[in-house]
């Protein structure tokens, strides 16, 4: 074969496989076999690169129990070198069920991390958070609230995700907790 055979089939390579390339895993869900799961969200989209707003994390759960998830709003903050946290936060998370979204239920499905770089949608989400009520103080709420929480030492911030007892019943219960942490930066 020809130089310029290899060098259109390298290309023709590189173009069919190339999107692919990136750092995987991104932002997912895995059931932790007790009817709980562990959420990781990342500053990576759907491709694994870098983004302002991560690839949706989307409840493992969700086929088996439907849209479950308490809606929420979460401010993440991180923490300055004097061990406080800071006056604004860095990334908000917005637990929600996407319009799109297939799963049954009338709660949320899908937690996505909006992170804070210049521009007008984190403006945008950051203000819809803060125009939430807050959360009662037990995170056990089944209408939207904000909530607020702190990266730890390692640039990782977690929170308990409520889940209802019954996803098609407007006032059920909260039954239990889900956890989603919050990473600073890409998947490994």
């Amino acid at each position: 074969m020809g130089k310029k055979a290899q060098w259109l089939l390298l290309a023709f390579g590189l173009v069919l496989f190339g999107s692919n390339a990136h750092a995987l895993p991104v932002s997912e869900c895995i059931d932790n076999g007790d009817n709980t799961q562990n959420c990781d969200l990342y500053e990576s989209d759907e491709s694994g690169g870098r983004s302002k707003v991560s690839s949706p994390a989307t409840s493992a759960l969700a086929p088996i129990f439907g849209a479950d998830w308490a809606p929420r709003w979460v401010l993440v903050y991180k923490l300055t070198r004097k061990n406080v946290p800071a006056k604004q936060p860095r990334h908000v998370v917005l637990v929600t069920k996407p319009d799109s979204s297939l799963s049954d239920g009338l709660f949320a499905d899908t937690a996505i991390l909006y992170t804070r770089r210049p521009g007008r949608r984190f403006r945008s989400i950051l203000k819809q958070a803060k125009a939430a009520p807050l959360c009662n103080v037990d995170n056990t709420d089944t209408s939207p609230c904000l909530l607020k929480i702190v990266k730890d030492a390692n640039g990782v911030a977690t929170f308990q995700q409520p889940y209802v007892f019954n996803s098609l019943n407007p006032d059920s219960p909260v039954q239990g907790f889900d956890t989603i942490e919050v990473h600073s930066g890409l998947a490994p």
